[in-house]
């Protein structure tokens, strides 16, 4: 009887017993993680088997571990939750990097997991052996190995914490395969709530009083509200409330229609004279939800020290940090303009009306919004714009690598705020075409447009076949202009006297280029074509690739080479 029961005991304490990689399998759940993309990788197999066993995970299959990375920030943008990426150790690693740079920057929610060596392995120079803490420790909010199997529940969960909470930003876990593939008796663990810092009404008072007193404020919104649609119809509220015109950091102009009357353009790259007048002009400057760092505070000439700067932002660290502040409030920005949007402001007079017109007219008439132009070398990409603003749905997506292509798009492309732009803050070309698949499968039954250029292209052009796979119905519209055009611009404009090289591109024809991967595909070489072609792409049932027959003359939306050659 005594040996029954010694037999029970240990097989009970078996069932007890499970792999560390089920425990971290069942907390991705417990956090709300519906998918993450991944090139798999032998560091991970533990992993990948309990996802076998476990539905309710997707696995998307990349090509790259930097399309992967590219994917989660999109999916993170997507629903303002981490999205989540994991790859292998060294190069695997490496090659994700610039998701993690590209979320920091942007302030998004990711983690990246990375399967690393075996514990006893390490120090000793291993095959693809890392310090993951030294390399990713400059551009992640945290990053941290787990050397115990004890831990990887409670790892796990602080990593969602970390990547969620305050400004959010990317966190990197590191996990050796053997603490992966341990036998452990802990338990997954929930979610931790996140409680984001309110704004005193007090606070919230005194900036309406700043407000009703100033003559010409601006209100800038970008970052940290970005993915809410509660905080985009709270700043259109707002807006109208307190008589502000509406100035979006970069990238993210999709947080108010430009029909309304209270746009005032995007502080993008070289915005438009207009715009940059707009900022410039503003007495009272209120920045809602961003850092303010990088483009929008154009080479750190906005805000002015001659411009009440009012700055709100979840994260004490961030006010004051990059600009003087007259006014810091840590809060979160929809809570502070939920409150301010109940605040009746019967102070504003004609004049600040006729501010609010003016922004608009401004924004609505600069050199960047006017007619198309023509060139020998190709077509301007303003027309391609222009149709598909015309015939977008009400509720498209619009992805953007990086380049000069994406002048356009920022200028003069009519935004509601029903739909979603998704790029890169920090300009990484190869975005365009994984952000368009990682929203396709978010949103399937909404029309995906990555905008990309021929270079951007051919740095991610390897995860079509991911969306293939996906059967990810995304409209890839490749700007082909046989240059790398940014660079080239800035050759022109920094080195007049010389001969230029090496921006020039030998490339591929795109259409064909999307056929063998199994994609339908058009080619645009006339303005009469663009509306149909993009009608049929629409129509297609599953992804499909357009190649825009783009000049290189019209380098940008507001410059030619021309031009820039006058200046030698």
């Amino acid at each position: 009887m005594a040996v029954k029961n010694q037999l029970f005991k240990i097989k009970k304490d078996l069932t007890m017993s499970k792999k560390a990689a089920s425990v971290f399998v069942q907390t991705l759940k417990n956090h709300g993680v519906d998918r993450f993309f991944c090139v798999p990788g032998e560091s991970y197999l533990s992993v990948m088997d309990e996802l076998l066993y476990s539905p309710g995970i997707e696995v998307v299959t990349c090509r790259h571990e930097g399309g992967a990375g590219f994917m989660a920030v999109a999916d993170a943008k997507c629903t303002g939750r981490a999205g989540v990426a994991f790859v292998s150790r060294g190069p695997g690693a490496t090659n994700a990097s610039i998701s993690v740079h590209s979320a920091q920057q942007g302030g998004i929610p990711m983690v990246l997991f990375i399967g690393q060596i075996n514990r006893i392995s390490t120090g000793k120079m291993h095959l693809q052996e890392m310090d993951f803490i030294k390399t990713f420790s400059d551009m992640a909010k945290h990053v941290e190995q787990i050397n115990s199997p004890t831990e990887i529940a409670n790892v796990t969960a602080r990593a969602f914490h970390i990547a969620e909470s305050g400004i959010p930003g990317p966190v990197v876990i590191a996990i050796p395969t053997d603490v992966l593939e341990a036998q452990v008796e802990i338990n997954d663990v929930e979610k931790i709530n996140i409680n984001p810092p309110l704004a005193f009404p007090n606070k919230v008072k005194e900036v309406s009083n700043i407000l009703s007193k100033s003559k010409n404020p601006v209100l800038v919104v970008g970052g940290q509200i970005h993915s809410s649609s509660r905080a985009r119809e709270l700043v259109k509220i707002v807006a109208e409330k307190h008589n502000l015109p509406v100035l979006c950091t970069y990238e993210h102009q999709d947080i108010i229609s430009h029909n309304n009357n209270h746009y005032a353009g995007e502080l993008g790259l070289r915005p438009p004279e207009p715009i940059r007048k707009n900022a410039l002009e503003a007495d009272v400057v209120l920045v809602v939800g961003h850092r303010f760092n990088g483009v929008p505070n154009m080479a750190y000439k906005f805000p002015s020290p001659k411009q009440t700067f009012i700055h709100v932002i979840p994260d004490a660290n961030s006010v004051g940090k990059i600009f003087r502040t007259d006014h810091g409030i840590v809060a979160d920005g929809e809570d502070f303009l939920y409150q301010l949007s109940l605040i009746e402001n019967k102070e504003n007079d004609a004049e600040r009306i006729s501010w609010v017109n003016l922004c608009h007219e401004r924004y609505l008439n600069n050199e960047a919004t006017k007619a198309p132009r023509s060139a020998k070398d190709g077509l301007d990409f303003a027309h391609l714009i222009d149709g598909l603003g015309n015939i977008a749905p009400e509720d498209s997506i619009i992805t953007n690598d990086a380049g000069n292509f994406t002048s356009w798009m920022h200028h003069r492309f009519p935004f509601r705020s029903s739909m979603k732009l998704i790029g890169s803050e920090i300009g990484a070309m190869g975005m365009g075409i994984p952000a368009g698949i990682a929203a396709a499968l978010r949103y399937p039954d909404r029309q995906v447009f990555s905008i990309v250029g021929d270079g951007g292209a051919l740095m991610t052009g390897s995860e079509l076949a991911t969306a293939v796979a996906q059967k990810a119905k995304i409209r890839v519209i490749v700007a082909n202009n046989q240059h790398y055009g940014t660079i080239r611009y800035h050759q022109e404009l920094h080195f007049p006297t010389r001969e230029h090289y090496a921006t020039n591109l030998v490339n591929p024809n795109f259409a064909k280029y999307g056929e063998s991967f199994g994609l339908k595909c058009f080619t645009i070489e006339k303005i009469e074509e663009i509306v149909p072609t993009l009608k049929k792409a629409m129509e297609v049932d599953g992804p499909s690739l357009i190649e825009f027959k783009m000049s290189l003359e019209l380098n940008t939306s507001t410059t030619t080479i021309s031009q820039l050659q006058l200046k030698k």
